[in-house]
């Protein structure tokens, strides 16, 4: 979905934005007028591309020295302490070294207030941003109802899904959960945990004692990341301080499914790369340099159950990088109701509302045209801990659902841009107007659907289902043409036909035997109107329809 650039006004282009240096300086947290926190004593520079990089680490007389003349007088000018990268690690894709590399923070003495001096480095020449360092939090409230079950999987249609794709397969998607850390050890998590291979010098699949050598044996600037890295505090143990959020965010991804324990995750066996972003006070102080290393490492899909009503232009760009390597960033809505909130509201990011139990829009979610899906957010239950469970509410659980359905689209059709993965989930998701009357038609987003995505371009890997399944049609809305797909566990004969919403037949597309497996049918509608039609198959004396627009 196209997103417009909703910079919050008065703010003086206040960042969202979390730097993941140890800084060994204390936060210093204040209250925005519009919303949000941010640090005070940091700001966040962005360089112009001709500008040589600074010389970061450098003081003279107290004062940080950047090597620029220019950079050097407004330091002297403002009394700042320090200059440092935003990002620690060794950058190896070109696309995030020439952004991430002209990003810098810079740290202000006591007393100073970064919102007052964003102005004066913004209009040096050599100076392309000037913003505040904004704190995101986290998007969930506590809940523990007495129920047993993960209703929302079968609201989803998670079981049809995981039908046609599941097992094996599935591993080959990465999801970075860049948040509060992840207790990768939780025995419902640990055998879908990313494994850093040039890390594992054992081999064996996981992290231990035989894997430390202190030794950055990837040359990504980071020793030992096994499984990930602490960028709040800088070390190889993303495990979080304390049982907070990250790690019920990790299973509503991909908890381990099929292991006879606990519950189970969309993703199946999608591998869950744990960033944490949080310092030892479990702020969020590194989620967007995590981003960055999960991208850089290999994750294809980065979840962001975060987020702050600030917005941020270097955010932004960052978002943009990843997306240039076409890498998958989904966010949670947070719980501002129509109020944007970032990195959701950001342009190339899938943002994400939560729906309980009878799809109805949660009092704690964000809705409007920002928003582009919702998934279920209400008594969520999920890993807790070092390896309990608990149940949950809000959109940092559903945000991680929307990954777990990327992650089976991605298995599935490896080939997919991030563009087009966003357009199949947006696509395929159950509308749900009727059931949110107190919301306008167009502020409520539809609810996610895991099975009705699903191409079947490809079954020669996959086993053959015990019953028939009839995938949504794609593109759906439609002009031109569209593209019926369904799989036949055993030889038939089919009959595909084409109906308008009066129940008048208007064509037949197939009426042959086929044989058993999966089948691709295009309809091109010439002169039919506008409207809502029904495609229909028949075989083995039983039927089955789907729903479907044109629009001319």
């Amino acid at each position: 979905m196209v997103k417009a650039n909703l910079r919050i006004l008065g703010l003086c282009g206040a960042i969202l934005l979390s730097i993941g240096t140890a800084f060994s300086s204390a936060f210093v947290v204040r209250d925005l007028p519009a919303g949000g926190i941010y640090f005070s004593d940091k700001i966040v520079i962005v360089n112009k591309y001709d500008t040589p990089p600074y010389q970061t680490g450098r003081v003279s007389a107290g004062i940080a020295v950047s090597g620029v003349s220019s950079v050097d007088e407004l330091c002297r000018q403002y009394g700042v302490i320090r200059i440092e990268p935003f990002y620690s690690g060794k950058l190896r894709k070109p696309t995030l070294e020439r952004e991430i590399s002209r990003i810098y923070i810079f740290t202000l003495p006591e007393g100073q207030d970064a919102r007052d001096l964003l102005d004066y480095f913004t209009a040096d020449s050599h100076i392309e941003l000037a913003e505040l360092y904004a704190v995101p939090e986290p998007c969930y409230i506590p809940n523990d109802p007495d129920i047993d079950m993960q209703w929302y999987l079968d609201k989803v249609d998670a079981y049809e899904a995981w039908d046609v794709v599941r097992g094996d397969t599935t591993r080959h998607s990465v999801i970075g959960i860049v948040d509060t850390g992840v207790y990768w050890m939780h025995p419902d998590l640990a055998a879908n945990i990313w494994i850093n291979v040039p890390e594992d010098l054992n081999g064996n699949g996981h992290m231990d004692a035989g894997d430390i050598n202190v030794i950055d044996d990837d040359g990504n600037g980071y020793v030992d990341d096994v499984i990930g890295w602490d960028m709040g505090q800088n070390d190889n143990n993303p495990a979080e301080n304390t049982p907070y959020h990250g790690t019920p965010v990790a299973g509503s991804a991909s908890e381990v499914t099929d292991n006879n324990l606990g519950g189970a995750g969309i993703g199946f066996s999608a591998r869950i790369m744990p960033v944490k972003g949080s310092n030892a006070q479990n702020q969020l102080t590194a989620v967007y340099e995590g981003m960055i290393y999960a991208a850089d490492n290999g994750a294809d899909i980065v979840n962001c159950s975060w987020g702050s009503p600030v917005y941020s232009q270097t955010s932004q760009n960052i978002i943009n990088s990843l997306v240039g390597l076409n890498v998958l960033v989904v966010a949670a809505a947070g719980s501002g109701g129509t109020t944007p909130y970032y990195p959701a509201a950001y342009e190339g990011v899938i943002a994400v509302g939560s729906t309980d139990q009878d799809d109805h829009i949660t009092p704690f979610s964000g809705y409007g045209t920002w928003v582009d899906v919702c998934a279920p957010g209400v008594s969520i239950r999920s890993t807790w801990g070092q390896s309990s469970y608990t149940y949950l509410d809000g959109t940092s659980f559903s945000a991680p659902m929307v990954c777990g359905l990327a992650a089976l689209i991605r298995a599935w059709l490896p080939g997919l841009t991030v563009g087009q993965i966003e357009t199949l989930i947006i696509s395929s998701a159950d509308n749900i107007d009727s059931l949110n009357p107190g919301y306008p038609d167009s502020l409520v987003p539809p609810r996610i659907n895991c099975y009705n995505w699903i191409p079947v371009t490809s079954a020669e890997d996959q086993e053959l289902p015990n019953e028939f399944l009839l995938a949504q049609n794609y593109p759906n809305p439609f002009n031109a043409a569209t593209v019926i797909r369904f799989i036949l566990p055993t030889a038939s004969e089919v009959r595909l036909e084409i109906y308008d919403i009066m129940g008048r037949k208007i064509e037949t597309l197939v009426d042959s035997p086929q044989n058993a497996g999966p089948r691709a049918v295009s309809w091109s509608p010439g002169g039919v109107p506008s409207g809502i039609y029904f495609y229909r198959i028949s075989a083995d004396g039983r039927s089955f329809s789907r729903p479907m627009v044109h629009l001319k």
